[in-house]
C-alpha cells in the first residue's frame, strides 16, 4: 500500500477514466495513475486485483500509485448499484439528472442509504475498490454541496466534510494508509479537519476551461481557487492539477505555470478516454502515440 509520503514524491500523473487499459498504464512512466475501477463503469467489467497489481509496477521496477475514481456527489446509471426501477420509483436521496452529463444524478449525499452504497459493506463501492487493491480513491463531485446550499440546505458544507471524513475512517480501518484525494471543492480546504483527512488535493480548470478550452480563466476565479489550493500546500498536501487545453502553447503553459506554482500538472482531453502523453512534459511511453 502506498502512503501519503509516496504521493508527495510523484512527479507525473495520468488520468484515464473511459476504457482504461492496465497494460498501457503499466507500460508508461507515470508516477501516479487515476483510473476508473471498471473498463466501462459497470461491475461486470471491473478491474481485477491482478490488473491493479500490474498498474502498480513501473517498467523500471519502481512503484506507481494507482487511485480509483469515485463519485460521491452524483449517482451514475451505468454503475453496478443502479436499479432500473429507480426511473419509475426513485429513492428519496436521488435528485434530477445533471443536464450537462447524461446518466448522472445529484444525490442527497448526507442520506444514510446513499452513504451505505458508497462504503461500509461488502458490496459497497469503496469496499469493492479496496478489495481490488487500489492505493486510494480520487473523489469527484465533492462540490455537490454547492448545489444544495443554493437550494437552502444550510449544513450542506459541514455534511460533506463529515461524509469525506467518515469515508476516510472506514477505508483506513480496512487499509491503513489508504489515500484520499478529492477533486475540486477546494474551499473545503479552509476546514482544518478536512485538510488533515485528505492526502492531496486535485483541481480541474485552474488556468483554462471555465469559458472554453483555451480561454484563460478570469483573474478573480483563478485567485480564489489558488488561495485555497495553497492552504493544501501549506499543510504539506500535494496539489494535482488537471487541465484540458487544446493548443500546444496552452498545454505548455499548464505545465510551466503549474510547476512554477508548486503543483503537479497534467493536460489531457476532457472525455478522459485515453492516456494523453504530452511530449517534452510527460514521461515517454513506448509504442504509444503522442497527443494528436
Amino acid at each position: 500500500m502506498a502512503r501519503a509520503a509516496d504521493i508527495a514524491d510523484a512527479r507525473s500523473l495520468t488520468y484515464w477514466l473511459s476504457g482504461p487499459d492496465p497494460a498501457l498504464v503499466a507500460a508508461s512512466g507515470f508516477d501516479l495513475a487515476i483510473v476508473d475501477y471498471s473498463r466501462d463503469g459497470s461491475g461486470a467489467r471491473a478491474l481485477a486485483p491482478e490488473d491493479v497489481a500490474l498498474m502498480k509496477r513501473k517498467p523500471d521496477g519502481g512503484r506507481r500509485i494507482v487511485l480509483a475514481y469515485l463519485s460521491i456527489g452524483e449517482a451514475e446509471d451505468y454503475r453496478y448499484y443502479w436499479k432500473r426501477a429507480w426511473s419509475r420509483n426513485p429513492p428519496l436521496w436521488l435528485e434530477a439528472e445533471n443536464p450537462d452529463w447524461a446518466g448522472n444524478y445529484k444525490v442527497r449525499f448526507w442520506d444514510e442509504d446513499w452513504q451505505r452504497l458508497i462504503f461500509g459493506g461488502p458490496e459497497a463501492y469503496l469496499d469493492r475498490i479496496i478489495d481490488a487493491g487500489f492505493d486510494g480513491v480520487y473523489l469527484d463531485i465533492v462540490d455537490a454541496y454547492w448545489y444544495f446550499q443554493e437550494k437552502g440546505r444550510k449544513n450542506a458544507e459541514a455534511e460533506m466534510v463529515a461524509f469525506v471524513r467518515a469515508l476516510a475512517r472506514h477505508a483506513r480501518s480496512r487499509e491503513p494508509g489508504f489515500l484520499i484525494v478529492p477533486q475540486n471543492a477546494e474551499d473545503l480546504l479552509a476546514n482544518e479537519a478536512y485538510r488533515r483527512t485528505i492526502d492531496a488535493q486535485a483541481k480541474e480548470d485552474l488556468f483554462f476551461g471555465l469559458d472554453g478550452p483555451d480561454t484563460p480563466n478570469a483573474r478573480e476565479s483563478f485567485d480564489w481557487a489558488k488561495k485555497h489550493l495553497d492552504m493544501a500546500r501549506a499543510a504539506g498536501k500535494p496539489v494535482l492539477l488537471v487541465e484540458y487545453p487544446e493548443t500546444a502553447a496552452n498545454i505548455a503553459r499548464v505545465y510551466e505555470k503549474g510547476r512554477a506554482a508548486g503543483y503537479l500538472p497534467y493536460a489531457t482531453v476532457r472525455p478522459l478516454d485515453r492516456m494523453t502523453v504530452n511530449a517534452g512534459f510527460d514521461p515517454p511511453v513506448p509504442d504509444l502515440l503522442l497527443r494528436d
